[in-house]
């Protein structure tokens, strides 16, 4: 429930830590931001994204999924480990950004964070959850598949996300990402 933390002991494949998951604040921020860099370091190497180059989510991107509601941190062993966040479209959901740091990676804080995010947008009525990521990375289009996404053919994207995709056009190869939607 917002406002109230959940506890969760995430046994992931690198081990057991205990998991707090609690809406973010704006002063979770300049972590958040830290965290999605780090993450991206996992990308080196793949000609996928400029690490160097990449921008982190915006603040102003930050608070429009705190005041929304749809922004969650998990915090292990006294910091924040990860965090999500989404933004409203319409009568839906989109998966903004998803993004655990290193150390606390392959323990299932990332499915943990999704969740939380998915019954955020249930809490909140959203008729779809959407996300767009990367094809091939085991930790992107295939692990959003374990977690119950399902890619969405070309022809049924929605108009915003038409508009994503232009957007991710500008700085990313499109043709190496994929739209999904939660299966009901």
């Amino acid at each position: 429930a917002a406002g109230h933390p959940l506890l969760h002991r995430a046994a992931g494949v690198d081990g057991v830590v205990s998991v707090t998951l609690r809406p973010a604040a704006t002063a979770d921020i300049p972590r958040m931001q830290q965290i999605e860099r780090d993450a991206a370091t996992l990308f080196a190497g793949l000609d996928l994204i400029d690490i160097d180059e990449m921008a982190t989510a915006s603040i102003s991107d930050h608070c429009e999924a705190i005041d929304e509601g749809l922004s969650l941190v998990a915090e292990a062993e006294g910091r924040i480990a990860g965090f999500v966040i989404g933004d409203r479209y319409d009568a839906d959901v989109y998966l903004h950004e998803l993004d655990v740091g290193r150390e606390y990676q392959r323990r299932g804080i990332g499915a943990m964070l999704v969740h939380g995010l998915i019954d955020l947008a249930r809490a909140q009525g959203a008729q779809g959850i959407y996300l767009s990521t990367f094809r091939d990375p085991p930790w992107n289009a295939p692990f959003y598949r374990k977690v119950g996404f399902r890619d969405v053919p070309r022809g049924d994207y929605l108009p915003w996300m038409e508009e994503i995709e232009r957007r991710q056009a500008e700085f990313l190869d499109v043709a190496t990402r994929v739209f999904m939607k939660l299966s009901a």
